[in-house]
């Protein structure tokens, strides 16, 4: 029969379609595996880094605020020379303040050197827990992209069987039709189940069409959650210039802070 050798060469295409593309959804799942397991590792090294960037902070506040110390120190003693003490010639006493003064502007240029060393380490740190946000989002991307193509590989398999199914009641159809000599009542059931095939497909259909509903609304929220994530790595790769940006002026500042406490050391006491 033309409808049943028809069904037979739509069957054997659709598997022959559903072998192709589980075929390339594997291939695409091992790319997407292959592509969390890079960010992972990134995320890792990302991490690592806001760990040491960290680890450099408290040691640069403990210098910081032993030149804060030094700076207070220098201080009180400049106000304790206020005053020039009995018997001091007034040269040496106006030389004691020069000293005290130098030692002074020396103690605040090297606590700015050390509080600039400080921010600069602290914008390290931000922007290396921005380079983990960034990593974060590649490893949920990825994920999600996985877990998706794994959902169509699985989505095959009922469909597989349903059409190797369809297929081997077409061929027992078609044994019996060919059968000699002809069985009255054999025939009659294939008949019925002919009728019955054509109510199940009309049924499946139906079903087919909900289901493709059901899918473009499923794509829709799939995209929806691309554009969220693509937006969020946008909003990201802006603030690691921005903090780039700061821990240059940052360095830069030190520099200049670092060059003025040579030049004063270069003068002399």
């Amino acid at each position: 029969m033309p409808y049943l050798e028809q069904e037979t060469v739509r069957l054997q295409t659709a598997l022959q379609a559903l072998a192709a593309q589980q075929t390339t959804l594997t291939t695409q799942l091992t790319t997407q595996q292959q592509a969390v397991t890079a960010a992972q590792a990134q995320r890792t090294n990302a991490q690592n880094g806001v760990a040491q960037a960290q680890a450099r902070i408290p040691p640069l506040q403990a210098a910081a605020a032993a030149a804060d110390a030094q700076v207070a120190e220098a201080q009180q003693n400049l106000l304790d020379a206020s005053e020039p003490p009995q018997g001091i010639p007034p040269a040496t006493w106006r030389a004691r303040l020069a000293a005290l003064r130098k030692q002074l502007a020396l103690a605040q240029t090297a606590a700015t050197a050390a509080h600039a060393k400080v921010t600069e380490a602290q914008q390290g740190v931000a922007q290396a827990q921005a380079h983990v946000r960034a990593t974060d989002v590649q490893v949920a991307a990825a994920t999600a992209a996985v877990q998706v193509t794994q959902a169509a590989i699985a989505a095959l398999q009922p469909r597989r069987q349903e059409l190797q199914t369809k297929l081997a009641e077409i061929e027992r159809m078609n044994a019996e039709i060919t059968r000699d000599p002809l069985a009255r009542e054999t025939l009659q059931q294939v008949a019925a189940d002919l009728s019955a095939r054509t109510a199940t497909l009309e049924d499946t259909l139906l079903t087919t069409r909900f289901e493709l509903e059901d899918a473009e609304m499923l794509l829709a929220s799939v995209i929806t959650r691309r554009n969220e994530l693509t937006t969020l790595l946008a909003d990201l790769a802006r603030q690691i210039p921005e903090a780039e940006a700061q821990q240059a002026a940052a360095q830069q500042a030190l520099a200049a802070a670092e060059a003025e406490v040579s030049a004063h050391l270069q003068d002399g006491p």
